[in-house]
Order: C-alpha cells, then sequence, then structure tokens
C-alpha cells in the first residue's frame, strides 16, 4: 500500500487522532494508528479502548490498504519537514513503512491492521443536532470544574442532561460547581436524562470543537457511548457508569447581598492580592463595607496583601474566604464586562453569575481563614 498526501492534510489528521492514544500503554498496538486507504481516502483512527477518534481526506495518490503506524513518531517526522510538501508513505515487503518527503527518508516499524482494537457499536442511541461553536460553548463553560483523580470516580467527568426545554452541562469537584444551561427543544426526550462524560473524553472533544464553526454536529448518545460527528471528524468515548449527585441541592437561591463587579478589575485585584496567599490553602478574604470591596491575604510568613475596589453596595459589613483559584476561574468563563456575586452568609456557598446572561452559574464553597 501507498499514499501521497500533502504535510499539512496529514499532519492535521494526525494530530486529530493523537488525543485518543496513550503515549505510553501496556499494548504497543495502542500507541499506533490504524491507516486504511480506500476509494481515493485516507482514514486513520486512534484509540486507548475508552475514547476513539477517527478522521479521513482525499489524496494526491494512493494504493488501497490497511496497516499500523507508530502514531507519535509519524507526528513529528511531518511537523519537522517542509511546509506545503508532498509526503509518501509506502509499506514495504517487510512490513516496514517508508516515509519520504524530497531527500529525506525515514523507515518506521508497523503492526498489522487486524490487530487493531474498535470501540463496540454504541447501540440505540438519542439523536440531535446542535452547531459546532454552541456544543463548545457547553463543554467549556463548565469543564475547569471538574474533580481530578477524585476517588469518586463519577466527579471525575462532566454531567450532560437532555430535558425537553435545554442541553445543561454540569460539572463538580466538591468545592465549587459550574452550571451551563442551553434552551433547545428536544422531542427525543420525554423528561430529564443523565449522561456523565469522562474527563479525558470532554477536554479532548472541546480541542477537537472550534468556536468560530457554524456548522452542526451530530450527536448521538447511548446507555454507554457518545458520539459526534463532524465534518469528516468522528469522536466516540464510553461513558462513565454511575449516578450524578443532586447539583440542583447544591445552588443556592437569590443571594441575600447582591453586588455587581467590573470584571477585570475584580480579576485583576485577586491576581495581585493572591500573590502572597498561602500555597497550600489559597485563600483570601473578602470584605464588604458601604461602596468598598476589600480583598486580603496572607501567609505563613506573616506576609500580607491588601486591595480595594469602588462597588455599590449598602449593607452591613460582611466577611467571607475563598479559595482564590476557585474564584478566578469562576470569573474567567463569564464573558462579560461585569459578573454578580451572591452571597447569604459567611459558611454559605456563593453564587457567580453573568448579570446578561442567566445560562452560566458558578457555585464556589468559602472556606475558613
Amino acid at each position: 500500500m501507498k499514499l501521497i498526501q500533502t504535510r499539512e492534510t496529514l499532519l492535521e489528521a494526525l494530530q486529530a487522532t493523537l488525543g485518543a492514544i496513550e503515549k505510553r500503554n501496556t499494548s504497543a498496538i495502542l500507541e499506533n494508528v490504524l491507516l486504511t486507504i480506500a476509494n481515493s481516502r485516507s482514514y486513520w483512527r486512534g484509540t486507548d479502548l475508552e475514547l476513539e477518534i477517527a478522521t479521513s481526506s482525499f489524496l494526491v495518490d494512493a494504493t488501497e490498504g490497511s496497516i499500523t503506524l507508530p502514531a507519535r513518531k509519524l507526528a513529528d517526522i511531518c511537523k519537522s519537514l517542509p511546509a506545503e510538501s508532498l509526503i509518501t508513505i509506502e509499506v514495504l515487503d517487510n512490513q516496514r513503512a517508508l516515509v519520504s518527503c524530497g531527500r529525506s527518508r525515514f523507515e518506521l516499524t508497523t503492526l498489522p491492521a487486524e490487530d487493531f482494537p474498535s470501540l463496540e457499536d454504541i447501540g440505540e442511541s438519542y439523536q440531535l443536532m446542535l452547531p459546532e461553536a454552541n456544543l463548545k460553548v457547553l463543554l467549556d463553560s463548565t469543564a475547569f470544574a471538574m474533580a481530578n483523580q477524585d476517588v469518586r470516580y463519577y466527579l471525575n467527568g462532566l454531567l450532560l442532561e437532555l430535558s425537553p426545554t435545554y442541553l445543561r452541562t454540569v460539572s463538580t469537584d466538591g468545592h465549587r460547581l459550574s452550571l451551563y444551561t442551553y434552551p433547545q427543544e428536544l422531542d427525543i426526550v420525554d423528561s430529564s436524562v443523565q449522561f456523565i462524560l469522562p474527563r479525558k473524553g470532554v477536554i479532548e472533544l472541546t480541542r477537537l470543537l472550534r468556536s468560530d464553526a457554524k456548522n452542526l454536529v451530530s450527536l448521538q448518545i447511548s446507555q454507554n457511548h457518545l458520539r459526534a460527528q463532524l465534518d469528516n471528524l468522528q469522536f466516540t468515548t464510553k461513558l462513565v457508569d454511575g449516578r450524578y449527585p443532586d447539583y440542583q441541592a447544591a445552588v443556592p437561591a437569590k443571594g441575600r447581598i447582591s453586588i455587581e463587579v467590573d470584571r477585570k478589575a475584580f480579576k485583576d485585584m485577586l491576581t495581585r492580592v493572591a500573590i502572597l496567599s498561602n500555597e497550600k490553602f489559597r485563600g483570601v478574604r473578602l470584605n464588604l463595607k458601604p461602596n468598598v470591596l476589600t480583598v486580603q491575604s496572607n501567609n505563613p510568613e506573616q506576609e500580607t496583601a491588601q486591595d480595594e475596589l469602588d462597588i455599590y453596595y449598602q449593607g452591613e459589613e460582611f466577611n467571607i474566604g475563598f479559595n482564590v483559584n476557585y474564584l478566578l476561574d469562576a470569573i474567567n468563563h463569564i464573558n462579560n464586562d461585569t459578573i454578580v456575586l451572591q452571597l447569604n452568609s459567611p459558611e454559605s456557598s456563593a453564587l457567580v453569575t453573568d448579570p446578561q446572561d442567566e445560562a452560566i452559574r458558578n457555585v464556589i464553597m468559602p472556606i475558613r481563614l
């Protein structure tokens, strides 16, 4: 078998599939990418048995066949070759692959295509279409709050909820929660149904989606899998088998205290004050007095930082502590020029929202300083 393809087309296909391929694997074939040539197209597929990414593209010239190639080595070779060049990949009689471009020659080991695993059929599924940019916003807006290697395995992922009137994503690590609601009429469900996407699947799908794309993504969601089809790329991930906690109970009602703050000024102030916060707990104290918001931090070396911001507030003095990283994450995922901070008591969760967009709600648990 043989293919001739432009460097850019080849690299695009390889970089898409690399997201599903682990750098070090117990099985050598899982470090490879499956290449199939048929009908003047190249088909590439990578998997780690939990996640699978497949893509295809037209070829300049080709001879049909299938083989698996070391994915990262091949991608690194393509990156190192000149832009706009033509690359030839040819499988030799000894089943080694010769990659050539101009005077450059690389000989790679291969493994048989028939040994390459594939995910099982996803079975019966809910099917819907969603603009690519909107799906990216759904995932991007909440993915930052996912847990990482938590023993509560269902938190190491993102909840996707389908309801007759909306799509919703939710993530939480037990210290903060992020929720995004996308209004959409869904006649495929009669009541709310929930699925948990694994952390790696969320990260890789978000990486593949484009924020400026207007084309539709086809989503298929079954009991065990989610599949997204966009252009020539097919993304499939297994779902997490578990029950997500009742996130509705964790979202506080409208706060007793509600202040509107300039987003950039507040973010810059928190970033400055965080420099002298405790490196382990990253705690900052927010103090509210009439028309002034003060943020303070200190550390075990007895160093302190303080900054003030003018706001509109006419209530009583109020103090509350937060992990500054959680607060900054919530602010960074709101695009408006201002944010609303809603508070009830020093022991109660705070709500960070966009005053012009009710779709996004970020909840942060306070800490004791």
